[in-house]
Order: structure tokens, then C-alpha cells, then sequence
């Protein structure tokens, strides 16, 4: 397998920032505030590769920076070091970390997708849920009527969302209805690579099983990338086949899933198998 995805050094600072906040936060010190000058250590060196059609999965505590690193790569944060390439397609591989606002936006419109745990970060409530599907499809490039509301019909269906619904607005659906709809949305430009920041958080156990069943079940017909984040070692051992754990800002342990959570090896990831049992 070829890798999608190449993260080198991914690092956010919030605050001004001194010489000495990485060397004076991290799992070592048990914090990821900088004594000198306040600023919180994000995150910080964060570096993996994501191949093509593999789950990955970044599993940690509240707070371990595991969504900052999904805002930095979908480009809605900016990163103070560090870079991610991504491959695949025609041209060669673009840094996301270089992009200009126009750029990132086009890349995201085009080639990438993201699930929030809030649909409202994810949908527009002020038009349907077809219109949301519509919306990406336009700023993708697809002008033609027909063809968005076929896709967005065929979408719709696939994700278990009634084709009766499609002009009902997202407010007026269940929660993990909602979450369907974001996913829909999402898949509408088959993107490379597709973003799950703790899209289960909140819902009935019940719905929780069809979404993560769904989200497999996409992945393995359409062959997508993904990264997801949760705190949830449950959807990690269902999802993914890799896992990094993060704590404080920092990678602390990574590797195949099974082995990470089967044996883990560094203290933190044995406390979080623990507290899981």
C-alpha cells in the first residue's frame, strides 16, 4: 500500500509562545501548559502516515489533542511547525500546511471530507438535507440539477436516511439521523480522505452500532481513508487496524490496533485499557 497521507512534525501552540514550551509540557511534566508564558502545547511533533484505504484511528483523553490535529489537517487551524503532504490524483503531493485560505477551501471542497461529534459544525440548518448535499456538490463543480439531486438521492438511501426526507431541514431529525446526513454529505465528492472527530459521542448505543457499522461498511465499498478520533476504544477496535494514542499533545504509543489495546506498552495506554474494562 501506498501512503495518502504524510504528517511530519504537526505542532500548535495557543498563546504567544516561548522557547521553552515544548521542552517544559508533554506527558513527561503531566501537562501541556507552558509555566513561562501560559500558552497551551496543543499539539506538538505529531507525526504518522495514512495509507490508501486504511482507518486510523487517534484514541486519548479529553484534551490530548487529537481534534486539533483533525482542525490542522482540514485546514481550519494553522500550524505553528510541521507539514502534511497529501497524495494521490494527477498532481504531485500538496503540503496542506501551505495552502492559502482559497486553496485549502478548494482542496476540502474537492478531495476531503469531515464528520463533526456536533452536526451543527458539519450542516447547514437553514436548508434541507438535500440541500446540504447539494451545497458540497456546488462548490465541488457540479452544476447540473439532476445529477445533484440523483447523487444526493443515492446518498441519502446508502446512509439510511429516507429519500422522503431529503427536503426536510436537518433540525427536524434525530440525532443519528443527523450524523447520517453529515456523512452523506461528506461522501458526496468521493473524497480521498475522510475526517470522524467523535461522530458517536452523544447517541444511543443503538444508533451508535448502526452508524459505526455504516461508516465500515462505506469504507470498505468505496476504499476511503480515514482518520478517526474518540475517546472510545470500542470504535477504535471496530474501526481501526492502526491506532495512535496521544497524551498532552504528544504521541505516546502507536501501532497495529489488536496490539495496542491487547498490550499495550507505555502507562497511559495501560490506564485507558484499564478504566475501558
Amino acid at each position: 500500500m501506498k501512503p495518502i497521507l504524510d504528517v511530519k512534525g504537526l505542532t500548535r501552540i495557543h498563546g504567544k509562545s516561548c522557547d521553552g514550551c515544548l521542552a517544559a509540557t508533554g506527558p513527561k511534566v503531566g501537562g501541556n501548559q507552558c509555566p513561562h508564558c501560559g500558552s497551551i502545547v496543543a499539539c506538538a511533533d505529531v507525526s504518522f502516515q495514512l495509507m490508501e484505504g486504511e482507518i486510523l484511528g487517534i484514541i486519548g483523553e479529553s484534551g490530548s489533542g487529537k481534534s486539533t490535529v483533525i482542525r490542522l489537517l482540514y485546514m481550519l487551524d494553522q500550524a505553528l511547525a510541521g507539514g502534511a503532504l497529501l497524495h494521490g490524483g494527477e498532481e504531485s503531493a500538496i503540503d496542506l500546511m501551505a495552502l492559502n485560505r482559497a486553496q485549502a477551501r478548494q482542496l476540502r471542497d474537492r478531495h476531503m471530507g469531515i464528520v463533526h461529534q456536533n452536526p451543527r459544525l458539519g450542516l447547514n440548518y437553514q436548508i434541507s438535507a438535500g440541500g446540504n448535499i447539494a451545497e458540497r456538490l456546488l462548490m465541488s463543480g457540479n452544476r447540473r440539477y439532476h445529477d445533484i439531486r440523483r447523487i444526493a438521492s443515492e446518498l441519502l438511501v446508502r446512509t439510511e436516511v429516507p429519500v422522503s426526507r431529503m427536503d426536510d431541514f436537518p433540525g427536524t431529525f434525530s440525532g443519528g439521523m443527523q450524523q447520517r446526513v453529515q456523512i452523506a454529505k461528506a461522501l458526496s465528492t468521493r473524497p480521498r480522505l475522510l475526517l470522524l472527530d467523535e461522530v458517536t459521542t452523544g447517541l444511543d448505543l443503538s444508533v451508535q452500532a448502526r452508524i459505526l457499522d455504516l461508516i465500515l461498511e462505506l469504507q470498505r465499498e468505496l476504499g476511503i481513508s480515514m482518520i478517526v478520533v474518540t475517546h472510545d476504544l470500542g470504535v477504535i477496535r471496530l474501526l481501526a487496524s492502526r491506532t495512535l494514542v496521544m497524551k498532552t499533545g504528544r504521541i505516546v504509543e502507536s501501532g497495529l490496533t489488536d496490539q495496542v489495546l491487547q498490550d499495550p506498552q507505555h502507562a497511559y495506554t495501560q490506564q485507558l485499557v484499564a478504566s475501558a474494562l
